[in-house]
């Protein structure tokens, strides 16, 4: 090797020295160039990248912060007077340092957080990271407001449910501080900052959810506006609506499983249904007064023992005065002369008699105070009109089956009035039918217009009838095929056979023919000279004739083999 790199040496050195001075030249600068960008190169990879230690910082952070880093002796590096760059490894080191000191520039809203990521970060950690965020975020957009000084904003979170119906929404409360030269916000700003942040934080908080409060306190989010009472309105009606939709389905459900008992689904039609609704709202109260109740009544007996009374005495009182004797004459005071006239004094004997009877009693009655509150609802008549179908059906053969002849009609059977009366007694029963409040049912017997079924019916049995022919046909053709191959077969092998006996035949009698000019011409001495394969032949011959006369039991069963395979 050390010689190999020697000759290459010698040669360069050989070549260099036979060029002129200015390709010298050009050489030399070509290859410094080179050494310096190899020595640029090294240098730069091997510098240590930076990272971001804060950005978007206002001029007051950004020199509490420098002045802080060259107090504690760390590298860094700034962009203009926003964003401040250290060295990766002393990162997190100085973020600790700063937030001991109560250096963290406060001034880093929202998403800016995810700046100061750290690999061994939680899910609960970047969750929580994330709604800070997202409040700095709402915070400064809130406080860009020109009417707005500050903001404060807090945002609920709750955790998602498995069931939709039990889903907690997201809840936020804001507080806003009025800018120097405003009073308050008027309605349609606090919607604004409502509907704000309601699309800010997303789905799961809706408008009405968003709290916004003043600096002292109050709230300014509650008010109501005419798109409110429109609104409010809209909802009453439309859950009025659902409520009475429920309620006529529920008597739609309750009609038909009344008839279905007797008539099955398909021949039972609600033509109308409609329910009339009183939503006003009634508070009544009563003053009732009912007879005492003695003995109540048994419900097992088939009588009544049932005993009431009108009244029963809760007090009596009885007073009893009797007087007789001369009346009581004024005569003045005792002592002096009497001023009565003369003649009232000249009918002084006359004599007076007085009795008295009083007899008070006090009487107890039932008395009862009902304050009553009706339904939300009360109906006020019902109508419901129903058509159900009689007994149709296909005419059907002598055997038994269904008749396909389209020319012929079907069997109508119509309801008797009997059938007709059981149901309209069951549709009563179902809506709770009520004379009083106005209620109609209509219950008609009318023939359906079963023609599609009928024809869908015939095309059916068309159908399975074409295609049982069809199978029959098959199996037929199918039946037909695996005769015909057989018999195929059974010839072939009848003409192969018979093909054969002929071949062997004619083979035989050829060898008869050579066997018998072969003696012939040893008869007469001619020497024949035989083929290569008629030699092969006649040995064969001759063993096949000795083995016969050695084992004649073992041809012979040889013979019935070929026979039987043939």
């Amino acid at each position: 090797m050390g010689e190999l790199l020697k000759k290459l040496l010698n040669q360069l050195k050989e070549v260099f020295s036979k060029l002129d001075t200015t390709k010298k030249i050009v050489i030399g600068v070509v290859l410094g160039i080179v050494v310096i960008s190899f020595v640029v190169l090294f240098s730069v990879s091997g510098t240590k990248g930076k990272a971001v230690l804060f950005s978007d910082l206002s001029s007051e952070d950004f020199g509490q912060v420098t002045k802080k880093l060259e107090e504690m002796g760390y590298y860094y590096t700034t962009t203009g007077t926003t964003a401040i760059y250290v060295l990766p490894e002393q990162r997190d080191e100085l973020l600790t340092k700063l937030a001991q000191e109560d250096m963290i520039p406060r001034g880093i809203p929202g998403f800016k957080l995810f700046d100061l990521s750290k690999w061994t970060e939680t899910d609960r950690e970047l969750d929580v990271k994330y709604m800070r965020a997202l409040r700095g975020e709402i915070k400064r957009h809130l406080e860009s407001l020109k009417n707005i000084e500050t903001a404060d904003v807090e945002i609920a979170i709750t955790e998602d449910e498995l069931f939709t119906d039990k889903e907690n929404p997201y809840t936020a409360a804001i507080t806003v501080h009025l800018a120097p030269g405003f009073d308050k916000l008027s309605k349609k700003e606090i919607k604004g900052i409502m509907y704000l942040v309601s699309r800010a934080v997303g789905g799961k908080l809706k408008p009405e959810y968003v709290t916004v409060t003043d600096e002292y306190g109050k709230i300014i989010s509650e008010f109501d506006d005419d798109y409110d009472k429109a609104k409010a309105e809209y909802s009453l009606l439309e859950s009025r609506r659902k409520i009475e939709e429920k309620a006529r389905v529920q008597l739609l459900r309750d009609i038909r499983q009344g008839l279905e008992r007797i008539y099955s689904a398909d021949r039972i039609q609600i033509v109308r249904l409609n329910m009339a609704f009183n939503w006003d709202n009634i508070s009544e109260e009563k003053e009732e007064y009912t007879p005492i109740e003695m003995e109540p009544d048994n419900p097992v007996t088939p009588y009544s023992e049932r005993k009431v009374k009108d009244s029963f005495v809760v007090s009596e009182k009885s007073t009893t005065e009797s007087f007789q004797g001369h009346g009581w004459n004024p005569e003045g005071p005792a002592g002096t002369e009497s001023n009565k006239p003369p003649g009232y004094k000249a009918s002084d004997d006359q004599y007076s008699k007085y009795d008295k009877k009083e007899n008070v009693k006090n009487y107890s009655i039932n008395k009862s105070l009902k304050k009553i509150n009706r339904d939300p609802y009360d109906i006020e008549g019902i109508s419901v009109a129903i058509a159900i179908d009689g007994n149709q059906m296909l005419p059907r053969t002598p055997d038994g089956e269904i008749d396909l002849d389209p020319t012929k009609k079907p069997v109508q059977i119509a309801l008797t009035n009997d059938e007709l009366k059981q149901a309209v007694n069951i549709v009563k029963k179902s809506i709770g039918y009520d004379q009083s409040r106005g209620d109609q049912v209509a219950v008609e017997n009318i023939m359906f217009d079963r023609q599609k079924e009928w024809d869908t019916l015939r095309e059916e049995f068309l159908k399975k009838e074409r295609m049982r022919r069809m199978l029959l046909a098959a199996l037929i053709g199918v039946f037909a095929l695996i005769l015909g191959i057989i018999l195929f077969r059974f010839v072939s092998k009848e003409l192969a056979r018979r093909r054969r006996l002929k071949e062997e035949q004619l083979a035989l009698e050829q060898q008869r023919m050579r066997e018998a000019a072969l003696r012939a011409a040893e008869e007469e001495g001619v020497d024949v000279e035989l083929s290569l394969e008629e030699k092969a032949r006649l040995e064969l011959q001759e063993n096949a004739t000795n083995l016969a006369r050695e084992r004649p039991d073992e041809v012979a069963a040889l013979l019935k083999t070929w026979l039987a395979e043939e």
